[in-house]
């Protein structure tokens, strides 16, 4: 059989109740072309290795399996599966999500074989927190002209969700991200792509993220968990801004103020004065709403009035959107 024109990388680490639905997803596409899947099982500690190899039993021709003699990690995982695929585009998908749209691939191809110009194409999100049964469809941005800075100023594009040009690849310096201790591959590999190609943004949901991390019920939990999500992006940020300072009008302060507002707005959603203190006091822009921010914040008494207004005006931020850093 000749290559797929498409490789799916799957990685996989203690999902054996997951891994089922996403592979059936995968398999379920309504494509006129061949693709693979190929799944990095990362050494799991559960029967995740067993659910796969009942997979490629079935569909040996479709699934190839990388089984890790040593547990690499999500970004080391990812990077060893990508190197056993051949496909002319690549797409992924995590062991715990899958995809709810058969036409997706198919639909991705076709706008990038018309037009050489895009290198990746990119959809919207069923966000599906198992723990609390909430959904909602997270609608995501248009790129824009200056592609680059959309995506320094915060990354709207979730990684099962895209489908981009393997020759892209070579342009991906893996063990530089390693190497900085980056916690994932997908935001700085778009930032990359930005610099090569065009994005284009297909609006129809066809992924369904699903989110199972029990805090999500626990609005102080959360909101640490976007502060500390949202260093390492602002990291990953910074380091693009300083390696490429041509291609972006974006400056370093703009780039912590924009961490900052991730920071204030934890504090006030955990109801934490000093918390949002700290953040607001950084602000290096001091627009009038940051300069009154910071008084409300730095008395009891003006903080608790605030929070009561932002109470009854609907104001606070959902466990969701906190989740995710907005």
């Amino acid at each position: 059989m000749g290559n797929p024109l498409v490789s799916i990388a799957v990685i996989t680490y203690n999902q054996q109740e997951s891994l089922p639905k996403t592979l059936d997803s995968l398999l379920a596409q309504n494509a006129d072309f061949p693709y693979e899947i190929v799944v990095g099982e990362d050494c799991s500690i559960d029967n995740t290795r067993e659910v796969l190899k009942g997979y490629v039993e079935r569909y040996p021709d479709i699934i190839k399996p990388i089984y890790n003699e040593a547990n690499k990690g999500i970004l080391g995982n990812y990077v060893a599966t990508l190197s056993h695929c051949r496909g002319k585009y690549m797409a992924s998908c995590a062991g715990d999500d899958f995809w709810c749209d058969p036409e997706k691939l198919q639909m991705q191809v076709d706008v990038m074989e018309k037009d050489p110009s895009v290198g990746l194409v990119y959809t919207d999100v069923i966000m599906d927190s198992v723990v609390t049964g909430q959904r909602f469809e997270r609608k995501c941005a248009n790129p824009r002209d200056d592609l680059f800075s959309q995506l320094l100023e915060g990354c709207f594009i979730t990684a099962p969700t895209v489908c981009y040009r393997s020759e892209l690849l070579r342009y991906v310096d893996f063990d530089e991200f390693q190497r900085l201790g980056f916690i994932m591959e997908d935001y700085p590999m778009w930032l990359t792509f930005s610099l090569h190609t065009k994005f284009y943004h297909l609006k129809r949901a066809t992924l369904n993220y699903r989110i199972e991390r029990s805090f999500i019920n626990d609005p102080k939990a959360v909101s640490l968990h976007a502060v500390k999500f949202d260093e390492n992006t602002t990291a990953i940020r910074l380091h693009f801004l300083k390696k490429y300072p041509d291609r972006t009008d974006l400056t370093e302060n703009e780039i912590l103020d924009a961490h900052n507002k991730i920071g204030y707005l934890a504090g006030l959603n955990m109801n934490d004065r000093e918390f949002a203190l700290r953040y607001v006091s950084q602000m290096h822009n001091r627009t009038p709403y940051v300069k009154r921010l910071t008084m409300i914040c730095k008395s009891h008494l003006l903080f608790g009035m605030y929070q009561m207004y932002r109470g009854l005006t609907g104001k606070k931020r959902a466990p969701l959107e906190m989740y995710f850093g907005q």
